[in-house]
């Protein structure tokens, strides 16, 4: 008896390691500078997002042939989101060029993200990361606070409109720079949602693939 309870002891013990473990690998900042980004030099985490037909779409295979150029951004209702997509698009074709593709990935849901390549014209992938799973492996999810949450509606920014979800989290923007092999030759995040990468430098780094 005294032995059958020493293991349901250490199973407990277990199964609440386990569980800690679990929330502290949720990684979901509280805010945007609490984040902590891959950086350069680690193979990115085989995770799944879907394409606007609701198709699941693992990352692995986006640079199963060529390098990938992954851009995580905010949502197709952010301003300076789609102002920066519109840099974007001018450099796809040099991206092309240089036998690489091109592939954003947002929280919105797979209907949203259509929305967002008709109205504006986007002529590369727009991945839905809806529940967050790609934002978090890669460090770039934090939490919304109620106050910005608040700020946003009165914008008619409906976060669980856009994503489906009721999480109220958002990735940090961030290009990565994917090799074939899986592993991350650049990268680049900033808190600041405002500020984002010159896509000539997106450029010059593929550039120094070839």
């Amino acid at each position: 008896m005294q032995t059958m309870l020493s293991i349901l002891t250490l199973m407990g013990a277990w199964y609440a390691l386990g569980s800690i473990s679990v929330a502290s690998e949720s990684r979901i900042a509280n805010e945007a500078g609490q984040t902590k980004p891959l950086q350069a030099g680690v193979k990115i985490p085989e995770v799944a997002v879907k394409n606007p037909q609701g198709d699941t779409v693992n990352l692995a295979s986006l640079h199963s042939d060529r390098p990938v150029v992954l851009v995580f951004f905010r949502g197709g209702w952010c301003p300076i989101c789609t102002r920066h997509t519109g840099e974007l698009i001018k450099i796809y074709p040099q991206v092309k060029e240089l036998g690489a593709e091109l592939v954003g990935i947002s929280p919105d849901d797979t209907i949203h993200s259509k929305e967002n390549i008709a109205n504006n014209s986007i002529p590369f992938q727009i991945l839905s990361d809806s529940d967050v799973t790609a934002a978090k492996a890669f460090g770039l999810a934090f939490q919304v606070d109620d106050e910005t949450l608040e700020k946003y509606k009165g914008f008619g920014i409906d976060l669980e409109k856009a994503s489906g979800f009721q999480h109220h989290v958002l990735p940090v923007p961030a290009v990565y720079i994917v090799d074939q092999s899986g592993k991350i030759v650049f990268a680049h995040s900033n808190p600041d949602y405002r500020e984002r990468l010159d896509t000539s430098q997106i450029i010059s780094e593929l550039k120094k693939m070839q």
